[in-house]
């Protein structure tokens, strides 16, 4: 699933990734470059939206892989999201 990622301190700046987990309180994706441990970004994914920071970004082949904490909790923001498309 592509999400796009928005660095909070430079809004002018967006990457596309794609969506590797989800968890509870976090998630974690598939970029083209490296992101900072400690940036802070906004992630849209389909219609729902996170706020969040890097906890840790690795290379990954030729890509990396960034995990996020992120401030709402990613399965009732994924839930609202979803359930106005008709899905539980």
């Amino acid at each position: 699933m592509t999400a796009r990622v928005t660095l909070v301190d430079s809004p002018d700046t967006s990457l596309m990734g794609r969506l590797a987990n989800l968890s509870a309180h976090g998630l974690s994706l598939i970029l083209e470059r490296e992101l900072p441990v400690d940036t802070s970004v906004k992630v849209q994914w389909g219609t729902a939206g996170f706020s969040g920071e890097v906890i840790y970004c690795q290379h990954n082949g030729h890509e990396f892989l960034a995990g996020l904490r992120v401030e709402d909790p990613v399965y009732d923001t994924a839930r609202s999201s979803l359930s106005g498309k008709g899905l539980p």
